[in-house]
Protein backbone atom coordinates (compact mmCIF):
# COMPACT_ATOMS: atom_id res chain seq x y z
CA UNK A 1 0.00 0.00 0.00
CA UNK A 2 1.70 3.33 -0.84
CA UNK A 3 1.20 6.62 1.05
CA UNK A 4 0.59 10.16 -0.71
CA UNK A 5 3.40 12.49 1.01
CA UNK A 6 1.46 15.23 2.34
CA UNK A 7 1.29 18.62 0.56
CA UNK A 8 3.30 21.66 1.68
CA UNK A 9 1.30 24.70 2.22
CA UNK A 10 2.66 27.71 0.58
CA UNK A 11 1.21 30.86 2.16
CA UNK A 12 2.24 34.10 -0.08
CA UNK A 13 1.79 37.35 1.64
CA UNK A 14 0.61 40.29 0.27
CA UNK A 15 1.48 43.52 2.31
CA UNK A 16 -1.80 45.26 2.75
CA UNK A 17 -1.22 48.81 4.64
CA UNK A 18 -1.76 51.03 1.65
CA UNK A 19 -1.67 50.91 -2.30
CA UNK A 20 -2.51 48.49 -4.94
CA UNK A 21 -3.18 44.78 -2.12
CA UNK A 22 -6.44 44.35 -3.50
CA UNK A 23 -5.06 43.87 -6.84
CA UNK A 24 -1.98 41.69 -6.07
CA UNK A 25 -4.43 39.62 -4.19
CA UNK A 26 -6.80 39.05 -6.67
CA UNK A 27 -4.27 37.87 -9.09
CA UNK A 28 -2.68 35.91 -6.50
CA UNK A 29 -6.17 33.98 -5.90
CA UNK A 30 -6.81 33.48 -9.45
CA UNK A 31 -3.63 31.79 -10.05
CA UNK A 32 -3.93 29.55 -7.06
CA UNK A 33 -7.87 28.37 -8.32
CA UNK A 34 -5.32 27.37 -11.21
CA UNK A 35 -2.41 25.57 -9.29
CA UNK A 36 -4.27 24.07 -6.74
CA UNK A 37 -5.87 21.61 -9.20
CA UNK A 38 -2.61 21.39 -12.29
CA UNK A 39 -1.25 17.89 -11.09
CA UNK A 40 2.19 19.36 -11.60
CA UNK A 41 1.55 21.13 -8.35
CA UNK A 42 0.18 18.47 -6.73
CA UNK A 43 2.52 18.26 -3.60
CA UNK A 44 1.18 21.84 -3.29
CA UNK A 45 -1.20 23.70 -1.60
CA UNK A 46 -1.02 27.23 -2.33
CA UNK A 47 -3.09 30.67 -0.27
CA UNK A 48 -2.61 33.96 0.11
CA UNK A 49 -2.64 36.17 2.98
CA UNK A 50 -3.00 39.69 3.92
CA UNK A 51 0.27 41.46 5.82
CA UNK A 52 -0.33 44.11 8.22
CA UNK A 53 1.06 43.06 11.61
CA UNK A 54 3.84 41.06 12.69
CA UNK A 55 2.31 38.44 13.45
CA UNK A 56 0.54 37.87 9.82
CA UNK A 57 5.18 36.69 8.40
CA UNK A 58 4.95 33.32 10.17
CA UNK A 59 5.04 30.80 8.28
CA UNK A 60 5.32 32.80 4.71
CA UNK A 61 7.04 31.69 1.86
CA UNK A 62 6.91 34.29 -0.28
CA UNK A 63 5.53 38.27 -0.23
CA UNK A 64 4.68 40.96 -2.01
CA UNK A 65 5.32 44.24 -1.59
CA UNK A 66 2.76 46.70 -3.30
CA UNK A 67 2.53 50.01 -5.24
CA UNK A 68 1.14 52.51 -3.34
CA UNK A 69 3.16 55.53 -1.94
CA UNK A 70 6.45 54.74 -0.35
CA UNK A 71 6.34 57.61 2.61
CA UNK A 72 3.13 56.52 3.66
CA UNK A 73 3.82 52.76 3.65
CA UNK A 74 7.20 53.71 5.32
CA UNK A 75 5.04 55.61 8.34
CA UNK A 76 2.40 52.54 8.65
CA UNK A 77 5.09 50.03 9.18
CA UNK A 78 6.51 51.67 12.04
CA UNK A 79 3.44 52.91 13.88
CA UNK A 80 2.35 48.91 13.14
CA UNK A 81 5.94 47.79 14.80
CA UNK A 82 5.98 45.74 11.06
CA UNK A 83 9.31 47.31 9.84
CA UNK A 84 11.94 46.01 11.62
CA UNK A 85 10.73 42.15 11.62
CA UNK A 86 9.83 42.07 7.86
CA UNK A 87 13.05 43.68 7.18
CA UNK A 88 15.02 40.86 8.75
CA UNK A 89 12.99 38.79 7.69
CA UNK A 90 13.31 39.69 3.87
CA UNK A 91 16.60 40.38 4.31
CA UNK A 92 17.67 36.74 5.85
CA UNK A 93 17.10 35.01 2.00
CA UNK A 94 14.52 32.28 3.34
CA UNK A 95 11.72 33.97 1.66
CA UNK A 96 10.73 35.01 -1.91
CA UNK A 97 10.40 38.53 -2.04
CA UNK A 98 8.93 41.04 -5.05
CA UNK A 99 8.62 44.67 -4.48
CA UNK A 100 6.46 46.60 -7.12
CA UNK A 101 7.21 50.31 -7.52
CA UNK A 102 6.52 51.72 -4.50
CA UNK A 103 7.44 48.19 -2.86
CA UNK A 104 10.95 48.33 -5.08
CA UNK A 105 11.67 51.54 -3.59
CA UNK A 106 11.34 49.99 0.06
CA UNK A 107 13.24 47.35 -0.72
CA UNK A 108 16.20 49.24 -2.17
CA UNK A 109 19.23 49.75 0.29
CA UNK A 110 19.45 53.45 -0.76
CA UNK A 111 16.81 55.70 -2.07
CA UNK A 112 17.18 59.45 -3.92
CA UNK A 113 15.52 62.11 -4.70
CA UNK A 114 13.00 61.59 -1.40
CA UNK A 115 11.72 63.36 1.84
CA UNK A 116 14.39 62.10 4.61
CA UNK A 117 11.90 63.60 7.78
CA UNK A 118 7.98 62.67 7.35
CA UNK A 119 6.61 64.34 10.03
CA UNK A 120 8.25 64.02 13.69
CA UNK A 121 9.41 60.52 12.09
CA UNK A 122 12.47 59.64 9.39
CA UNK A 123 11.64 57.63 6.43
CA UNK A 124 12.49 54.14 7.44
CA UNK A 125 13.34 51.80 4.58
CA UNK A 126 13.11 47.89 4.46
CA UNK A 127 15.84 47.07 2.58
CA UNK A 128 17.69 43.58 1.49
CA UNK A 129 18.25 44.64 -2.30
CA UNK A 130 21.91 46.43 -3.19
CA UNK A 131 20.79 49.00 -5.21
CA UNK A 132 20.23 52.54 -5.36
CA UNK A 133 16.66 54.09 -6.59
CA UNK A 134 15.32 57.38 -7.77
CA UNK A 135 12.02 57.90 -7.02
CA UNK A 136 9.41 59.37 -9.64
CA UNK A 137 11.88 58.94 -12.21
CA UNK A 138 9.56 59.56 -15.41
CA UNK A 139 7.69 62.61 -14.00
CA UNK A 140 4.59 63.02 -11.93
CA UNK A 141 0.94 61.28 -12.43
CA UNK A 142 0.42 62.78 -15.29
CA UNK A 143 3.34 61.30 -16.66
CA UNK A 144 2.44 58.07 -16.26
CA UNK A 145 2.39 55.48 -19.30
CA UNK A 146 1.88 51.89 -20.86
CA UNK A 147 4.72 49.66 -22.78
CA UNK A 148 4.89 46.43 -23.72
CA UNK A 149 8.27 44.67 -22.48
CA UNK A 150 9.59 41.49 -22.99
CA UNK A 151 11.40 39.32 -19.99
CA UNK A 152 13.65 36.33 -21.17
CA UNK A 153 14.80 35.30 -18.20
CA UNK A 154 10.94 34.86 -16.88
CA UNK A 155 10.22 33.23 -20.52
CA UNK A 156 7.53 36.21 -21.08
CA UNK A 157 7.67 36.99 -24.11
CA UNK A 158 5.88 40.37 -24.13
CA UNK A 159 3.99 41.94 -20.94
CA UNK A 160 1.84 45.23 -20.95
CA UNK A 161 3.80 47.35 -18.36
CA UNK A 162 2.30 49.87 -16.22
CA UNK A 163 4.05 52.67 -14.67
CA UNK A 164 2.78 55.32 -12.29
CA UNK A 165 5.21 57.47 -11.15
CA UNK A 166 7.64 55.10 -11.28
CA UNK A 167 11.05 54.71 -9.65
CA UNK A 168 14.28 53.37 -11.47
CA UNK A 169 17.24 51.91 -10.68
CA UNK A 170 20.11 54.02 -10.88
CA UNK A 171 23.09 51.89 -9.76
CA UNK A 172 24.17 49.07 -8.09
CA UNK A 173 25.83 49.33 -4.98
CA UNK A 174 29.00 48.19 -4.38
CA UNK A 175 31.09 47.21 -1.08
CA UNK A 176 31.68 50.56 -0.13
CA UNK A 177 28.42 51.42 1.75
CA UNK A 178 26.75 54.76 0.57
CA UNK A 179 25.30 57.42 2.70
CA UNK A 180 22.49 59.60 3.54
CA UNK A 181 21.65 62.87 2.51
CA UNK A 182 19.19 65.23 2.66
CA UNK A 183 17.47 64.33 -0.31
CA UNK A 184 18.24 60.27 0.36
CA UNK A 185 18.01 57.15 2.60
CA UNK A 186 20.21 54.38 3.43
CA UNK A 187 18.52 50.87 4.77
CA UNK A 188 19.68 49.14 7.76
CA UNK A 189 21.23 45.77 6.79
CA UNK A 190 20.73 42.91 8.86
CA UNK A 191 22.28 40.64 6.90
CA UNK A 192 23.92 41.05 3.19
CA UNK A 193 22.65 39.82 0.16
CA UNK A 194 25.62 38.06 -1.24
CA UNK A 195 23.74 37.14 -4.61
CA UNK A 196 24.76 39.60 -7.66
CA UNK A 197 22.36 41.98 -9.05
CA UNK A 198 21.13 41.21 -12.32
CA UNK A 199 18.88 43.51 -14.58
CA UNK A 200 16.06 41.69 -16.40
CA UNK A 201 14.46 44.38 -18.19
CA UNK A 202 15.08 47.82 -19.16
CA UNK A 203 12.77 50.71 -20.94
CA UNK A 204 13.77 53.67 -23.31
CA UNK A 205 12.68 57.28 -22.25
CA UNK A 206 14.11 60.47 -23.69
CA UNK A 207 16.93 58.98 -25.16
CA UNK A 208 18.38 57.09 -21.61
CA UNK A 209 18.32 53.26 -21.18
CA UNK A 210 16.63 52.82 -17.34
CA UNK A 211 16.23 49.94 -15.85
CA UNK A 212 13.07 49.01 -14.59
CA UNK A 213 13.07 45.58 -13.75
CA UNK A 214 15.97 43.31 -11.31
CA UNK A 215 16.75 40.38 -9.22
CA UNK A 216 19.20 39.66 -6.60
CA UNK A 217 19.05 36.18 -5.32
CA UNK A 218 15.48 35.63 -3.85
CA UNK A 219 14.84 39.17 -4.64
CA UNK A 220 12.87 40.78 -7.50
CA UNK A 221 11.76 44.28 -8.29
CA UNK A 222 9.92 45.58 -10.77
CA UNK A 223 9.09 49.82 -11.35
CA UNK A 224 5.98 48.93 -13.10
CA UNK A 225 2.97 47.05 -11.76
CA UNK A 226 1.69 43.79 -13.28
CA UNK A 227 -1.18 43.69 -10.90
CA UNK A 228 -2.82 46.59 -12.69
CA UNK A 229 -3.50 44.60 -16.22
CA UNK A 230 -5.14 41.26 -16.38
CA UNK A 231 -2.32 39.33 -16.86
CA UNK A 232 -1.05 36.86 -14.22
CA UNK A 233 2.20 35.73 -15.95
CA UNK A 234 4.69 37.74 -14.24
CA UNK A 235 2.62 36.48 -10.27
CA UNK A 236 3.74 33.15 -11.62
CA UNK A 237 7.22 33.26 -12.96
CA UNK A 238 7.35 35.29 -9.23
CA UNK A 239 6.03 31.49 -7.41
CA UNK A 240 7.91 29.03 -9.49
CA UNK A 241 11.31 31.33 -9.28
CA UNK A 242 11.36 32.85 -5.99
CA UNK A 243 8.63 31.00 -3.89
CA UNK A 244 9.21 27.31 -4.69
Amino acid sequence: MTHQSPQRHVVVGVLSLQGSFREHLGHLDELFVQLNSAPEYSKYRFSSRKVREPKDLDGLAGIILVGGESTTISLLLQQTKLLEPLARLIQSGTIGVWGTCAGLILIANHVTNTKVQLGDRKYELIGGLDVSIERNSFGRQVDSFDQELSFPAAGIGSFKCVFIRAPTVTDVIGKTPVVGSNSSVVAKVYTKNEAPVEVISRVERSGKSMVVGVRQGHILGSSFHPELVPDYRFHKWFIDEFVL
